[in-house]
């Protein structure tokens, strides 16, 4: 097998707080990485994981979103999703408020992995 054919590509995890709107924002971000990914990974909440969506669905590009699982999980459901973005995440691109609970969940973990975070400061939030 020629392994020089294929393309390989990087899996970006994006994360964030709910309150997270800004859209052009997130474009500006995420073009950069047009060459060099096809995936987005998410954990399908409100505010920058939505914005997401929408850039993927809008760019063409493969979307894998882990919904957290209330039912069988409970109150550590968000958690789980998030080792779960992680675990598939080459980089990851934390859209955050400086605030949210989850979102520093998801930095940490991927800090711990040694995963490439870069964080977006909400400027919409004091």
């Amino acid at each position: 097998m020629d392994m020089g054919s294929e393309c390989v590509t990087m899996v970006i995890a994006v994360v964030g707080s709910r309150t997270f709107t800004d859209y052009n924002t997130v474009c500006k971000v995420l073009d950069n990485y047009a060459d060099t990914s096809d995936t987005i990974v998410s954990g399908g909440a409100k505010g920058a994981d939505s914005l997401a969506r929408r850039y993927a669905n809008e760019h063409g590009l493969k979307l894998i979103e882990h919904l957290p699982d209330w039912k069988i999980h409970g109150r550590v459901a968000g958690f789980i999703r998030n080792e779960l973005i992680v675990d598939d995440a080459d980089v990851m691109i934390a859209f955050w408020d400086g605030q949210s609970r989850g979102t520093q969940h998801s930095i940490d973990l991927a800090n711990r992995k040694h995963i490439q975070v870069h964080i977006i400061k909400d400027r919409s939030t004091k």
